[in-house]
């Protein structure tokens, strides 16, 4: 029995002292740190270029908002040279219908007076062969008024335009109120519609090389997704293309 015992005391103890063991290895495993990851090197390249790119879709986008701004001011004067055509138009045609309606007015009393006058000269000449005092009397009261009107009619007419064979002059009547209207109002849409033109030819120029900046991000978008040398071609490509599109809106605005 007293073998037994031993034995089993034996045996715990044994048991213990691997229990024991166990122990203090699961603490060293625990306490010492987990392997740590190597890193990857970082690819400081490729950060350089990612920086590269957004800056460049920045100043594209930048550049092409300024040109598409241009091209909205330069669309807004061709509307308003347009505008300003038809206005010269519309005055200019009724300049030319109230000129005209004037002086034909003018013309007609001139006309009237021409025939009045040389209606009483006509019977002032007769009067010398008549002896019949009825009819004398008639004719010279048929004189007088004919005279009365054409004096009537004179001042009916601006005496200003009468050459010196007597005639009317029409047209030195129109040239000089024309000019006077010409002094107070714009008479003249072929330059206004002129310049029209021109800003529409602008604007469409402009909307070209706005094109050609919107071009350039396209390359610059396609970047992100290409690997290797393709990427510095992409990167290439966008800036002689953004650089060409800008060259061409600045020689727009310079007029060249």
């Amino acid at each position: 029995m007293q073998l037994t015992k031993e034995k089993i005391k034996e045996e715990l103890a044994e048991e213990v002292v691997q229990v024991k063991t166990k122990v203090e290895v699961r603490k060293e495993i625990d306490l010492e740190p987990p392997p740590e990851r190597e890193e990857e090197p970082a690819s400081s390249e490729s950060n350089w270029l990612e920086i590269t790119v957004a800056l460049l879709i920045a100043v594209t986008t930048v550049i092409g908002a300024v040109v598409a701004w241009r091209a909205s001011v330069a669309d807004d004067a061709s509307g308003d040279a347009d505008f300003a055509g038809l206005q010269a138009a519309m005055n200019a045609e009724e300049t030319r219908a109230l000129n005209f309606v004037n002086t034909y007015e003018n013309y007609g009393a001139y006309a009237a007076y021409q025939r009045y006058d040389t209606l009483g000269d006509l019977i002032e000449e007769d009067l010398a062969n008549i002896e019949d005092e009825q009819t004398y009397a008639f004719l010279d009261e048929q004189r007088a008024n004919a005279h009365d009107l054409a004096l009537a009619n004179q001042e009916l007419f601006p005496n200003t335009y009468l050459n010196r064979d007597g005639s009317y002059s029409i047209q030195r009547q129109l040239g000089e109120m024309w000019a006077d209207a010409a002094k107070e109002k714009d008479l003249k849409p072929e330059p206004q519609f002129a310049e029209a033109d021109q800003f529409r030819v602008k604007t469409n120029l402009l909307l070209q090389s706005l094109t050609v900046i919107a071009l350039a991000l396209v390359f610059f978008t396609v970047v992100e997704l290409v690997k290797g040398r393709v990427q510095y071609l992409l990167v290439a490509l966008g800036s002689l293309t953004m650089v060409a599109g800008t060259v061409m809106a600045v020689m727009i605005e310079m007029g060249q």
